[in-house]
């Protein structure tokens, strides 16, 4: 990295971490090989050849749902299947007993970093909201037990919130989602 004319991440914290945590790179700042390798010392997080370049989404598969012309309805058969039918099964968890209210929608990781168990844990403290609209998370894959420990935790969190604030008819837990236009679809909905 030392030889690197560009160094291309996805984010600051990334680089330089954050005020409780190391980032990716920052953890090399001491590493040098003394007489091996032509390094003096490691690397320095704030050198200008750290470029950020966030990650984008490809605009033909993520687009406005204003667009109607472009809307994907023949999907709508199945996006409604897998959010609002009263079958549990491996791709999802739990059902919406009020399929006319508003949906927070989140799709992400399950992993800490984003936060997914604690979206369901104020969503379940607030009553008040569970009143006004439905929650949908797209994370985790119910389908196989996760190798993953931090994602296996996470699963646990979110059966015990939504067990804890018995948000079974408010909330909507469906696996992972792979198809990429469907999933485009599935956020303009």
């Amino acid at each position: 990295m030392n030889h690197a004319d560009f160094i291309i991440t996805s984010t600051f914290q990334e680089i330089a971490g954050s005020k409780d945590t190391v980032g990716q790179y920052e953890s090399h700042t001491a590493f040098t090989l003394p007489g091996l390798y032509r390094v003096v010392h490691g690397i320095d997080v704030f050198d200008p050849k750290f470029n950020i370049v966030s990650p984008g989404a490809d605009m033909s598969i993520y687009f406005s749902y204003a667009e109607e012309s472009k809307r994907l309805t023949a999907l709508h058969p199945e996006i409604e299947e897998l959010l609002f039918s009263d079958v549990e099964n491996s791709e999802h968890k739990f059902r919406l007993k009020d399929k006319n209210k508003p949906i927070i929608f989140s799709m992400a990781r399950l992993d800490r970093v984003k936060n997914i168990t604690g979206l369901v844990e104020l969503y379940g403290k607030n009553p008040r909201l569970r009143e006004l609209v439905n929650l949908v998370v797209v994370a985790g894959d119910h389908a196989k037990a996760s190798k993953d420990l931090e994602e296996q935790e996470e699963m646990k969190k979110m059966y015990k919130f939504i067990e804890e604030y018995k948000l079974d008819g408010h909330i909507r837990w469906i696996s992972a989602q792979m198809n990429r236009v469907r999933n485009g679809e599935l956020y303009r909905y």
